[in-house]
Formats: structure tokens, sequence, C-alpha cells
């Protein structure tokens, strides 16, 4: 353990690093806790999801769809209740158009599902950085001591590059927990935009199904 005066010359010598990488640390925990909860919101149960999808609009009840879709209160039950709401207040849509509209859908609820998550992987891939930088800073000062107090012994030098490396190792501190959660939360934002996708297509064929065209009638000869 340091003593007191230890502790007291190392603020002294990097508080400016200390304080920046702290407040990242603060940062990165709210960022943490925040997309933790929203995305354990947004996540939902894709085989539920389209079971029950599928057997409403096979029925041909799509307003039925729609409620179902609306209580989710989830990005797929946006994005679903949407393209529903379309087909039946707008009436014939073509393929084309229903791919276009959930595409639009689907990169709004990304978007909004990976807010904030750059600014964690920067935390993470940056704090290690900073934290170096500061015993870079901390070892010349170390360095400087030792040369000004030659008879100090090892001691004078044990003691100045211990200090130095307290910020390394709290680069390391902050960074190691943001980019384990940035990979996690990347790695969720995937498969739910993925089974997001898969129940959009279901609502799409399903929705135009009916009315793809007639295949042509074969001729006249070939009818007798």
């Amino acid at each position: 353990m340091f003593e007191l005066s230890s502790l007291k010359q190392m603020w002294a010598n990097a508080w400016p690093i200390i304080s920046l990488l702290l407040f990242s640390s603060i940062i990165s925990v709210a960022i943490i806790l925040e997309r933790w909860l929203h995305l354990r919101r947004a996540a939902f149960d894709r085989d539920q999801v389209l079971g029950k999808l599928r057997r409403l609009l096979l029925e041909n009840r799509r307003e039925q769809a729609l409620a179902y879709a609306e209580s989710l209160d989830k990005p797929v039950g946006r994005v679903l209740a949407v393209l529903l709401e379309s087909t039946i207040s707008h009436g014939q849509i073509s393929y084309g158009a229903l791919e276009r509209l959930s595409d639009r859908l689907i990169r709004t609820e990304n978007a909004g599902m990976t807010r904030y998550i750059t600014g964690l992987g920067t935390i993470g891939s940056t704090a290690p950085f900073v934290g170096l930088f500061g015993t870079v800073v901390g070892i010349i000062h170390a360095f400087r001591a030792i040369s000004e107090n030659a008879g100090g012994g090892p001691g004078v030098v044990a003691n100045g590059i211990a200090e130095a490396l307290i910020t390394t190792a709290l680069g390391l501190f902050v960074a190691i927990p943001a980019v384990i959660c940035y990979n996690l939360f990347m790695r969720k934002i995937e498969r739910i935009v993925e089974d997001m996708e898969l129940c959009v297509e279901e609502v799409v064929d399903a929705v135009t199904a009916d009315r793809a065209p007639a295949p042509p009638r074969p001729p006249a000869s070939v009818r007798q």
C-alpha cells in the first residue's frame, strides 16, 4: 500500500490523467447500465412472435395482428405495426414498396439500439493509451526524482515506478469492461436485427401473397 504522502504526490503529478480516466469510467458504467436495460427490453422471443403472426395472417386477421404487434412495445412491434397499418389503411402496396419501408424502419430501430455504443467502444480502445501516457509521464517524473536523490537507494526507484504504473492499471480497469460490454452489446443487437428481419419477411410475404399475379392461362388448343 502507498503512504498518504505518496498518494498525494501521485495525484499532484498525474491528476489530469487520473481525472480523465475516472470520468471515462463513470461514463462507461452509465452507458453499460443504460444499454443493458434498453437491449433487455428490446429482446423478444422470435419463435413465439413468428408463430402468432403466421397464424393470424393465414386467417387474414390483420387487425388482430396489428393489435398484437402494438402490444409488444418493442422495436419489432413498432416495425410490424407500421407495416401492417400500411397494408390495412392504404390497400394494395407492392412487394418492393413494403421491402423499402421495412428496410427504413429496421435501420431506424437499429440506430436507436446502437446509440452510445460507439462512445463505449471509444472509451474501451483509448483508455489503455491514456493510462500508458500517464505512465510515461510518471516515469519521467520518477527518473527526475532519482537524479535529484542520487543517494535514495532502490526504494526511490521502486516507489516512483509503482506510482507511474498506477495510471496504466487504471486505464486497463476502465477499458476491459468497456470492450467486453461493447462486443456483447453489438452481438445482441445483431441477433435482434436478424430476428426482426425474419418477422418482417414473414409479414411481407403473407400480406403480398394474395396479390401475386395469377399465372397465365394456357392457350385454347391446350385447354381442349
